[in-house]
């Protein structure tokens, strides 16, 4: 999938703009590295915790179905690299203190950490996290985007995790590496995929 429609469609998924170091570090090719098992993954940005923490988020957002999940693609892997690599020292500070204030909400609510939370609590707290995030930035339309609440923030890096994976342009979607003519108006076919550009 070209990198520019992924960014597009996250925008369309999320309802709202991407920040600028999001979208700046996928054109530049930001990618996971190892692709290893989670159990041996060390995180360069987060903690061990943090990392598997954010894992599980990402997989509750985006589960394996019939489809890879976001574990599948190590989506993980690609938020820790773009928090390291990609953002700056302002832009890290407001990650880090985003994700430990959601990890202390998640265990205000719950009375115990994210990773301790059955599947069930898992995803109720972060479907309330997602419903406030986007009913703030509903009633607040002209929000700057480094007033966007975090967990806005934190899906659209998900997404465009998920969205620029090799798995999912190859597997996911439907990709042509050397496309023939260009044909705009296609007709539609019940149950096809989405097209990779």
């Amino acid at each position: 999938m070209d990198r520019r429609e992924a960014i597009k469609r996250t925008a369309l998924l999320t309802g709202f703009a991407l920040s600028g170091s999001l979208i700046s570090a996928v054109l530049q090719g930001c990618q996971p590295e190892a692709k290893g098992p989670l159990a041996d993954w060390t995180p360069k940005f987060f903690t061990k915790e943090e990392g598997l923490a954010l894992a599980e988020m990402a997989e509750c957002i985006l589960p394996r179905t019939d489809t890879p999940g976001a574990k599948d693609v190590h989506v993980h892997e690609f938020a820790d690299l773009m928090a390291q690599d990609c953002m700056d020292a302002e832009d890290q500070q407001k990650f880090r203190d985003g994700f430990a204030k959601l990890l202390a909400d998640c265990e205000q609510a719950n009375g115990k950490h994210f990773l301790e939370c059955s599947p069930e609590q898992q995803l109720a707290f972060l479907n309330a996290q997602d419903k406030a995030a986007v009913d703030l930035a509903k009633t607040n339309p002209s929000l700057e985007e480094e007033d966007y609440p975090f967990f806005l923030v934190f899906k659209q890096l998900v997404l465009v995790g998920y969205f620029t994976s090799e798995t999912v342009g190859k597997e996911v979607l439907v990709y042509l590496p050397i496309p023939g003519r260009f044909e705009p108006c296609m007709p539609y076919q019940e149950g096809t995929p989405g097209w990779a550009l």
